[in-house]
């Protein structure tokens, strides 16, 4: 039986957890039925070495065309050269004939920002994944309301909550063949990293641990406000961020001026977020919009509640008592975040639920549905 070829179309391979669920979904296709490769749009992400690491095969626009001195292939690179600028002219169409031609059986738009045609490369099916809440990230709003014509060339258009879904169906108009499929993890591999140690100060004081990409949409200014205004309140505990990017700089300075330097541990980018959140009570998103965090999984497949204003994530307890959604407010994140730190016997609740959850976080059986749709649309 030939191995079905399916080319992932990724915006960029840096720290982030769209790229985290795009590893661990090739990782855990089988093998043995699937061949996989990422067509990487902006080469120089951070996480490229880790994809090469796992034996993950990166493809760029330039790969086709390899130094030589043999003037029959300078030529042909030259030929390449010039059509691949034609196609980026094109608004992508064409480029993965010239990169790629006749390899991929299905071209997965899983998170490209800008020349999207590139994807309707010739007799292959298309799938385009929506990663973020429509109702609520006016990036994806946009893409919804203004790209219809674009979106309904799509075989699939798969969403990674049901939020989403809700939400994409109602303001595009789109119904056929828009699915819903939560990313599968590799949750064999979080239970194993999480053993390792977490660099943290020894602390008698409960950890609140957040994990993200440091960015405006993430919202850890707020998130360091009410740490501040607990403390305040007499609510002693210890605030640990996981994660580096823009806002990085501002953070610490926020961090400064508000005198909390012994209070907040800035930890940066960890190739291994997982003891972190192992160690910690409970994991906060504070984010304005998200699809579905992939760390709210990554939490409760440790065993470890959850507190977010985020209604996708309370799509994923699955009817356990694993944490609090509350609404995307300061003032009612603050409040669940002080319940969780005040309320032992509400604690032990959720505590309890979210080992209770845990079980259902088999990556090998998350990700038999996506292997199902790749395979339905590659005999159709």
């Amino acid at each position: 039986m030939e191995r079905i070829h399916i080319l992932f179309v990724q915006h960029k391979l840096v720290c982030g957890g769209a790229e985290q669920a795009l590893f661990d979904l090739i990782g855990l296709l089988d093998k043995n039925r699937f061949e996989a490769k990422v067509f990487v749009q902006n080469p120089g992400g951070e996480w490229e070495q880790k994809f090469r690491d796992a034996g993950i095969a990166l493809v760029y626009d330039y790969s086709c065309r390899q130094p030589t001195w043999n003037p029959m292939k300078k030529l042909g690179n030259l030929s390449k050269k010039v059509r691949t600028r034609k196609a980026y002219q094109s608004g992508g169409a064409g480029l993965l004939e010239v990169c790629l031609p006749h390899w991929a059986d299905i071209v997965v738009s899983y998170n490209v920002w800008y020349h999207e045609e590139l994807v309707f490369a010739k007799n292959a099916k298309t799938v385009k994944y929506i990663h973020g809440d429509p109702g609520t990230n006016p990036d994806y709003r946009n893409e919804a309301e203004n790209h219809r014509e674009l979106l309904s060339r799509f075989d699939r258009i798969v969403c990674v909550s049901r939020s989403a879904w809700n939400a994409f169906r109602q303001i595009s108009g789109l119904t056929q063949g828009v699915e819903l499929h939560y990313n599968p993890m590799n949750s064999e591999n979080v239970r194993r990293l999480a053993n390792e140690e977490a660099d943290l100060p020894d602390s008698d004081l409960p950890y609140i641990c957040a994990v993200g990409r440091l960015s405006a949409e993430k919202a850890f200014e707020r998130l360091i406000v009410i740490h501040k205004r607990l403390l305040d309140r007499g609510i002693a505990h210890r605030l640990v961020i996981v994660g580096d990017g823009l806002d990085g700089d501002f953070l610490r300075r926020l961090i400064r001026a508000m005198g909390l330097e012994d209070t907040v541990v800035m930890a940066g980018y960890q190739p291994n977020p997982y003891p972190y959140m192992k160690h910690s009570r409970f994991l906060v998103s504070s984010s304005y919009t998200e699809g579905l965090p992939v760390i709210s999984m990554e939490a409760l497949c440790l065993g470890v509640p959850m507190v977010a204003p985020i209604d996708s994530v309370g799509e994923v307890f699955g009817g356990e008592t694993c944490g609090l959604i509350t609404e995307n407010s300061n003032a009612a994140l603050e409040d669940a975040i002080a319940r969780m730190l005040t309320d032992e016997k509400l604690y032990q609740q959720m505590k309890q639920g979210a080992q209770r959850r845990s079980a259902f976080f088999d990556g090998t059986r998350m990700v038999r549905e996506i292997e199902d749709l790749f395979t339905e649309l590659a005999e159709s």
